[in-house]
């Protein structure tokens, strides 16, 4: 009965540790200021905002494209777009941005940035809104 402990625990850590969030040694999950760092250096950024749209309507990013991860298009939207390309994905608190990036790393994304940080701390961040 040990042994089968022992086992489970071993591969639950396994399990725990395949789910980090990282790619390599870059940095997957960022804060606010991260977040900033990235827009100023990132050229060919793709910012996308997964909140709703009355929420984008209300602020967001510039040059943010607004796909709400609550739609039942969400992932019909998302393998439209270039799986080659380098995304930034936010929302309000960072919950569903890290659900988004998931859901785009089962669809071949790997040049994923999750904002931890939501919009109102990036907008604090001074990071450009429109």
């Amino acid at each position: 009965m040990r042994c089968w402990i022992n086992t489970i625990a071993f591969v639950l850590l396994l399990a725990f540790a395949g789910c980090q969030q990282g790619t390599g040694n870059r940095k997957v999950n960022l804060t606010a200021t991260e977040v900033k760092q990235l827009i100023e250096a990132e050229e060919d950024l793709v910012i996308l905002d997964v909140r709703t749209p009355y929420e984008f309507q209300e602020g967001h990013l510039e040059g943010a494209v607004n796909i709400d991860y609550t739609s039942p298009d969400f992932e019909q939207e998302i393998v439209s777009l270039d799986t080659a390309a380098t995304y930034l994905l936010y929302c309000k608190s960072g919950n569903r941005s890290g659900r988004a990036t998931a859901v785009m790393k089962n669809n071949d994304f790997n040049n994923l940035y999750n904002a931890t940080a939501g919009f109102d701390a990036l907008k604090a961040a001074g990071i450009q809104t429109k």
